[in-house]
């Protein structure tokens, strides 16, 4: 089910232990060949795909594509909340299904910089809802690396960000909006981690011109190949979820 194709009514008749899938993504420079939406454009994309594959178990969210950017927001065309805001956005669409009495949540993120937001929300809807019979779950919106791994030239140096994962999944979505004219190995930049010791810089202090991986193997062939066993995986996901009776 598509909750934005369906009536008030339609939704009020859906059972209550469907899977409410909410895609999180973000807008934000994907360096010099890739657009700004990208991470929402996959998001939805996967989510389009697994409801094309249980329909009757997801009720698909519409994509939340204001994510925490902070990290690229020296890029134009960068639209970031900030931490509390994109934490306290994110429950309230939670809170809003579990008002009308939806039981199971699935989280499905495709922006890397949404991941410790989500596990704070986790902690916090437990503490929310802690006594109900409510089921709350995240999941990246790609596949495992391992299955990306046999599909991508590149294998696990194929990921990054606007890599060649990225890169052919918009080449098999929207390829008039990839600017293969463009595309450049940037990667991280020397002396930037110390082993053992975490940090957080900004991506103009991390890279070129804000790319991690490279993108010139890509192509919409594999982007099919990912996308697909992606929306494989998140369904099959979906269909665990449904199943599962936890707290019977």
């Amino acid at each position: 089910m598509i909750l934005a194709e369906m009536t008030s009514p339609e939704i009020d008749a859906l059972p209550r232990d469907i899977v409410v899938l909410m895609p999180v993504a973000s807008c934000e420079q994907h360096s010099l060949h890739l657009p700004v939406f990208t991470d929402s454009m996959i998001g939805g994309e996967v989510a389009r795909r697994v409801h094309e594959r249980v329909p009757d178990d997801v009720l698909v969210l519409p994509v939340q594509w204001l994510g925490y950017s902070q990290h690229h927001i020296r890029y134009p065309g960068t639209i970031s909340a900030i931490s509390e805001t994109h934490l306290l956005l994110m429950m309230d669409i939670v809170a809003s299904m579990v008002g009308y009495g939806f039981k199971k949540i699935l989280i499905q993120n495709s922006h890397g910089g949404n991941g410790p937001n989500i596990s704070v929300l986790l902690q916090r809807l437990m503490e929310r809802y802690g006594d109900e019979q409510i089921e709350f779950y995240s999941r990246w919106a790609w596949a495992g690396g391992d299955k990306l791994d046999e599909i991508r030239t590149l294998g696990g140096g194929g990921s990054g960000h606007a890599g060649e994962t990225e890169t052919s999944m918009v080449l098999a979505m929207r390829p008039d909006l990839v600017r293969t004219d463009r595309l450049d190995p940037d990667g991280e930049r020397e002396g930037m981690r110390v082993p053992g010791a975490a940090a957080y810089h900004r991506f103009d202090q991390r890279t070129q011109h804000g790319g991690v991986g490279d993108p010139r193997p890509s192509t919409a062939k594999q982007g099919q190949a990912l996308l697909n066993a992606s929306a494989d995986e998140v369904a099959e996901a979906v269909r665990q979820i449904r199943e599962l009776k936890p707290f019977n």
